[in-house]
């Protein structure tokens, strides 16, 4: 790989880097996703006062990370994050935002792939561990696709009551329940092993070439 002295990893479409204090401002330039199940990833109204303070938090934090996906344009296309990180460094928590209206033209699945080769071959972890909503469909592709397997589910917090009564929902409401006052949602818990990732890349596995049904 070719890189400049900014850029981590460089794949098909998109480029990894370290997340900046402007890349806050194109993440806040981000339309907001259309469908309320997954508006609140997308970031709320800040003032500069503000950006710079959520900056300065996340950025001084020991077991926290952030990282910058653009395309090559110099669009901002993907936030990723990495938290609870282990301070030997043996596995770290993922978190990966696509920008809503480019969703489903192989740009996640893209900048994902290109950091786990920073991830597992320049940061050396041992596993990368996450969490998916079980009714977010494109993003378990997305992660089987880059060879994470499931290793469990559990029940999360959920804040919007219209799921159990909007008919837009009907067909994912079994993965959501009412607890009391609260409403949880169900999480799928995946893995992805540096061994398992190593031997996906010694066998040329490319999953941005591979194509799936939306």
């Amino acid at each position: 790989m070719v890189l400049d002295n900014r850029v981590l990893a460089r794949g098909h479409k998109t480029l990894v880097h370290q997340f900046m204090r402007e890349d806050v401002d194109k993440w806040m330039a981000w339309p907001m996703h259309q469908d309320p199940l997954y508006a609140s990833s997308y970031p709320r109204t800040m003032n500069r006062f503000e950006r710079d303070d959520w900056f300065q938090d996340r950025s001084s934090r020991n077991d926290y990370m952030m990282f910058a996906a653009e395309d090559f344009q110099g669009n901002l296309i993907g936030l990723i994050t990495l938290r609870n990180i282990e301070r030997n460094r043996t596995h770290a928590v993922l978190g990966i935002t696509i920008r809503p209206e480019i969703l489903g033209s192989g740009f996640g699945t893209d900048c994902l792939w290109i950091f786990l080769y920073y991830y597992f071959e320049t940061l050396h972890f041992d596993a990368l561990i996450l969490d998916v909503a079980a009714y977010n469909y494109r993003a378990q592709r997305v992660y089987e696709k880059c060879g994470f397997v499931r290793t469990g589910e559990h029940w999360g917090h959920y804040d919007d009551y219209s799921v159990f009564y909007n008919d837009y929902y009907k067909n994912i409401r079994n993965y959501f329940r009412q607890r009391g006052a609260w409403i949880e949602t169900l999480y799928y818990d995946m893995i992805l092993r540096r061994y398992d990732y190593l031997h996906l890349r010694k066998q040329g596995y490319d999953p941005t070439q591979i194509r799936t049904q939306k």
